[in-house]
């Protein structure tokens, strides 16, 4: 049995309004709707691959975003997130808005970017992710669009999900078991019954299904792996460390290491905060430039000797409050402009909800998410080395981030391991 490191997150987000339902049949529309000739096509194996123009300005927003998602979000309890799948998503509804709601989506995005531009860059990000993609790891995002048989959506919204997003497209009576049945289908089984059910004002469902699958580049080895204590928030735990020689990152109030994946462009990175810094303190301290900055401390000269916990994580957290905090408010109340999407009026989100686990031990990880939105009217002893020791043996920030730009797919905080 093969051993991986898997990562799955679902992002779902729901425009409701009231409708009469009628169709029994799932029709699907995406043979209707084919990529465009005019999106972009990289070869990301020439010589000088080439980026969007403008794409650092991207990357840094990107940045912002993934560290405002973790701040705003936020738990007494250890928490994981995928920006990735939150960002897409999100993007893909701003296609849909116009108006303050439009400008209110691109500044939290991207800050100074148009739309037009945050689509052209998060395609980017989604090919560049999945090019080393093969069965012995690989990093997939998947969106589809839901329609009930009666509502009208715009062409060019549809066509825009296509062309960048490379979205699924159907018409349908809208229920939750189709949709289910579809995200369990991307999730390789992994989730099932994520909806329980649907209101029957919903008239519109959009979905991201992310999944990562890869092996440690250097699996840790039996004589790596000792029980000691985690000083965590409900005390100190006895738990499994896993010891390894790592790349070795630091800022004045924090150090870190890194630890590759096999066989896709992705690393696992484990941020522990000074001593006189709680993990809280250092999550609302966090900005985009601070994260490049941390990542980009690595040299391949430093390393470490990392002892990491192994842990077993799940979290369950709206995301309303959250979203808000970041800056999009008006999408979720009578305000709510989704011109670019439909004709009809009266759109906008209640909900919010991301449900995730993530699993590490001394062979992989395995980990994922469901988010959904609706819219609606002791510490161990180190072996002995000439290098640093670094014990993650009390709350840390930790990330699944792409190898280019350093751009967390994932980022979460533990800070227990019970």
């Amino acid at each position: 049995m093969r051993v991986f490191k898997s990562i799955m997150c679902i992002f779902l987000c729901a425009l409701c309004l009231t409708l009469c339902c009628c169709g029994e049949k799932n029709q699907s529309l995406t043979r209707e709707y084919t990529r465009s000739a005019s999106v972009p096509v990289y070869d990301f194996f020439a010589d000088e691959p080439q980026t969007p123009d403008n794409y650092q300005e991207f990357t840094s927003a990107y940045l912002d975003f993934a560290s405002n998602l973790l701040k705003n979000a936020e738990s007494d309890e250890s928490c994981v997130l995928s920006p990735l799948s939150l960002y897409t998503v999100l993007s893909m509804t701003a296609s849909g808005t116009s108006g303050k709601t439009l400008r209110e989506l691109e500044k939290t995005l991207g800050q100074e970017l148009r739309i037009s531009e945050i689509n052209t860059f998060i395609h980017y990000l989604n090919e560049r992710v999945k090019v080393l993609n093969s069965e012995k790891g690989f990093v997939n995002s998947a969106n589809s669009i839901w329609i009930r048989d009666n509502f009208s959506v715009k062409a060019q919204f549809l066509q825009t999900a296509v062309n960048y997003y490379d979205s699924e497209v159907f018409r349908t009576a809208l229920n939750a078991d189709e949709i289910n049945g579809w995200i369990e289908d991307k999730t390789d089984g992994e989730i099932k019954d994520m909806l329980s059910e649907l209101d029957n004002d919903t008239a519109l469902v959009l979905v991201n299904a992310l999944l990562f699958d890869d092996e440690w580049l250097t699996e840790y080895e039996e004589s790596d792996i000792y029980d000691a204590g985690f000083r965590g928030t409900k005390g100190e735990e006895l738990v499994s460390f896993m010891s390894s020689n790592e790349m070795f990152i630091e800022s004045k109030d924090a150090k870190g290491m890194i630890k590759s994946y096999k066989n896709t462009p992705c690393k696992f990175v484990a941020i522990l905060p000074d001593e006189n810094i709680s993990v809280d303190e250092y999550v609302e301290s966090l900005s985009g430039s601070k994260l490049e900055n941390l990542l980009g401390s690595a040299n391949g000269i430093n390393r470490c000797v990392a002892h990491l916990p192994q842990f077993d994580l799940r979290s369950k957290l709206s995301l309303n409050d959250t979203a808000k905090a970041m800056g999009i408010e008006l999408m979720f109340t009578d305000e709510a402009n989704f011109d670019g999407l439909t004709m009809s009026d009266g759109l906008k989100v209640t909900d919010i909800l991301q449900e995730s686990f993530v699993e590490l031990n001394s062979k992989g990880t395995k980990a994922g998410s469901s988010t959904a939105i609706a819219v609606k009217p002791g510490s161990p002893n180190a072996p002995e080395s000439d290098i640093l020791s670094l014990v993650f043996d009390r709350p840390f920030v930790f990330m699944i981030v792409e190898n280019e730009s350093n751009l967390p797919l994932f980022i979460g905080t533990v800070k227990s391991i019970g």
